[in-house]
């Protein structure tokens, strides 16, 4: 191209041509390929989503199951206040009403008078059994207790042995119930020897009235069985005592079962006494024996 321009090339010193320079190659743009590395990829990513979604399905699931379980709990709560708020409502309502006074149930457990309850008040330690017993009017063994630990008797009668006395006057003695209690005793005897009924049950009551009794009625010629309302008693026991028996006295029919107060009342020598003193119970028993 020079020569023909009429240009001479260069030349070193040797007489030698310069060198032609090299033109540096254009830049080829590479065609850019997926690695096999980056064909992988792809699968990898959508197996991640899919355990994520997973796990957020489970995870949904459990928190399902906490608010049921919740719901459940929160039902039971609801049901319970309402219970509690009923029971306060009935306690509030209880609480309206004046509740008993002490004096006021010693009075129908046979206290009838102040100084009566005071004298028992005034016993060792009773005082504080009594107002320390909670539902009072509900102590039905304490009732029970006293009972048999007490015996409210006149000036004229003692109480039998072991028994704690109370002074009361004598109309309402446990002993006599104003009766001359030994003038009843021998009539006692005398309507049971004198017609020959020699084998006398009387059934019902406490033991400690029981023991009253035997306490004045002796006589080795008389048979005398006392069966008091709480003893054991079965229905055929019931039925051979009826079957041996001259006479059988009821006290206080409404103190025996009624099962067994059916058999006795079966005797075919049979009366009923209320509850009462020992001198009231002599004289309406003897009544009882000795009628033909």
């Amino acid at each position: 191209m020079m020569a023909g321009m009429g240009i001479k090339p260069m030349q070193d010193d040797r007489g030698r041509s310069a060198p032609k320079k090299k033109v540096a190659p254009k830049a080829t743009r590479k065609a850019t390929r997926t690695s096999p590395a980056g064909k992988a990829a792809a699968p990898s990513v959508a197996g991640a989503d899919t355990e994520r979604v997973a796990e957020l399905e489970r995870g949904l699931v459990l928190a399902q199951d906490g608010r049921t379980s919740a719901e459940a709990k929160l039902a039971q709560l609801k049901k319970k206040v309402t219970r509690l708020q009923v029971a306060l409502e009935e306690s509030e309502e209880r609480n309206r009403v004046p509740g008993r006074t002490v004096g006021s149930i010693l009075v129908d457990w046979g206290f009838a008078t102040a100084d009566e309850r005071a004298e028992l008040l005034m016993v060792d330690g009773w005082l504080e059994r009594i107002i320390s017993t909670p539902n009072l009017k509900e102590a039905a063994a304490l009732r029970v207790e006293i009972s048999e630990k007490f015996v409210r008797v006149c000036a004229d009668c003692h109480p039998p042995a072991g028994r704690t006395s109370l002074s009361i006057d004598r109309d309402r003695c446990e002993v006599c119930g104003g009766f001359d209690i030994d003038r009843e005793a021998r009539r006692f005897l005398d309507a049971a020897l004198i017609n020959g009924r020699l084998r006398v049950i009387v059934v019902g009551r406490e033991s400690k009235h029981h023991r009253m009794v035997r306490d004045r009625v002796g006589d080795p010629r008389l048979v005398l069985s006392l069966i008091p309302a709480l003893a054991k008693r079965e229905t055929e026991q019931a039925r051979t005592d009826v079957e041996h028996a001259d006479a059988v006295v009821i006290w206080d029919p409404q103190s025996i079962r009624p099962e067994l107060l059916e058999v006795y009342r079966g005797a075919p020598r049979v009366g009923e006494v209320p509850p009462g003193s020992i001198g009231a119970f002599l004289s309406a028993a003897s009544a009882i024996i000795g009628s033909d």
